[in-house]
C-alpha cells in the first residue's frame, strides 16, 4: 500500500471592521493518507507544494509587517495659540490639554482650541507620519466680551466725570459767591460813607452833587451788588447738592461684569477629575436665526 502526504497549514490574520474585529484564516496541514479514496500527492509534488506554502508565509508575514508598522507611524504638531495665556484644547474629544508640542499618531484628529474672554474655535489637523508640522491658531474674542469691555469704557468715563467735573463747577461757584459777598460788602460800606458825607456836609453844591448823582448811583450799585450775592449763594448752593448727589451716586455704582459663557461650554466637553472622584458637566448650545 502507498503512502502519500496531504499539506495543511493555519494562518491568521487581524483586520478592524468598524469597531469590532475579525479574524480572517487560511489553513493548511500535512496528513498522512492512503489510496483508500482520499486525497493523495505524490512524493514528488509534496516538495513543490511545500516551497509554495513557505513562499506564502514569508509574503503574508512581509504585508503584515508592513501594515503594522505603518500603522504604527507617528508625527510631532507644533501649536502656536494667540494668546498663549490661559490657552487649552480638548483633543479628539477625549483629553484636555494645554501642551505647545504633541506626537500624534498620523492621520486626522479633532482639536477645540478656547481661551479665557476669546470664542471656542474646532478644527482638524492631519499628522503626517515621521514629519514635524507648525500650526497656527488665532481665537478671536466673544460678542458678550466686546460689550463688556464697552460697558467698562462707558462705565470708566461716567466714573471720570462724576468724579472731577462737579466738584470743579462747585469749587467755581464758590469762588463767584465769595467775590459776591465781598462786592457787595465794599457797595454797602460805599453807600454808608455818602450818607454820613451828606449828613455833616455844610456845601450847597456837594450836598447837590451827593443827593442828585453820587448816591443814586451808589444806591444801583449795591443793589446789583446784593443781587448778584444772591444769585450766586444760590448756585453755590445747588452746585455744592449736586456734587453730594453724584458722588453718592458714584459710589453706590458697580462696575459692569463679564460671564464667560464660552468657559462654561469648554468645560462641559470632557470630564472634571476631582480628588473626590470628578464630575461630568454638559454644554448645550440652540443656534437661533
Amino acid at each position: 500500500m502507498k503512502e502519500h502526504w496531504v499539506v495543511r497549514c493555519w494562518l491568521s490574520v487581524p483586520m478592524k471592521h468598524g469597531s469590532h474585529s475579525t479574524v480572517m484564516a487560511r489553513s493548511c496541514n500535512a496528513r498522512r493518507t492512503t489510496d483508500n479514496g482520499q486525497l493523495t500527492i505524490d512524493n514528488g509534488r509534496r516538495s513543490t507544494l511545500l516551497h509554495l506554502t513557505l513562499l506564502f508565509l514569508l509574503t503574508c508575514s512581509q504585508f503584515l509587517l508592513g501594515t503594522a508598522a505603518l500603522a504604527q507611524s507617528t508625527g510631532q504638531l507644533r501649536l502656536r495659540v494667540i494668546p498663549e495665556q490661559g490657552m487649552q484644547y480638548v483633543l479628539d474629544g477625549k483629553h484636555r490639554l494645554a501642551d505647545r508640542e504633541l506626537t500624534l499618531m498620523e492621520g486626522a484628529h479633532r482639536f477645540t482650541f478656547w481661551a479665557p474672554e476669546r470664542r471656542m474655535l474646532d478644527t482638524t489637523f492631519f499628522v503626517i507620519g515621521g514629519r514635524t508640522q507648525e500650526v497656527t491658531v488665532q481665537l478671536r474674542y466673544t460678542p458678550e466680551y466686546a460689550e463688556y469691555r464697552a460697558a467698562v469704557v462707558r462705565h470708566e468715563r461716567g466714573q471720570g466725570w462724576g468724579r472731577y467735573l462737579p466738584p470743579g463747577v462747585s469749587a467755581g461757584a464758590t469762588a463767584w459767591a465769595v467775590s459776591s459777598y465781598f462786592n457787595y460788602r465794599n457797595k454797602f460800606r460805599d453807600l454808608d460813607a455818602l450818607r454820613d458825607e451828606y449828613r455833616i456836609s455844610s456845601d450847597p453844591a456837594g450836598i447837590t452833587t451827593l443827593k442828585q448823582e453820587r448816591i443814586p448811583e451808589a444806591k444801583d450799585d449795591f443793589a446789583k451788588a446784593r443781587t448778584q450775592a444772591i444769585v450766586s449763594g444760590g448756585v453755590m448752593a445747588l452746585s455744592l447738592g449736586a456734587t453730594a448727589y453724584i458722588r453718592h451716586r458714584i459710589s453706590r455704582s458697580t462696575p459692569p461684569t463679564y460671564d464667560d459663557q464660552e468657559r462654561i461650554r469648554f468645560e462641559g466637553l470632557v470630564f472634571q477629575p476631582t480628588p473626590q472622584g470628578g464630575f461630568w458637566t454638559a454644554g448645550l448650545t440652540v443656534p437661533l436665526r
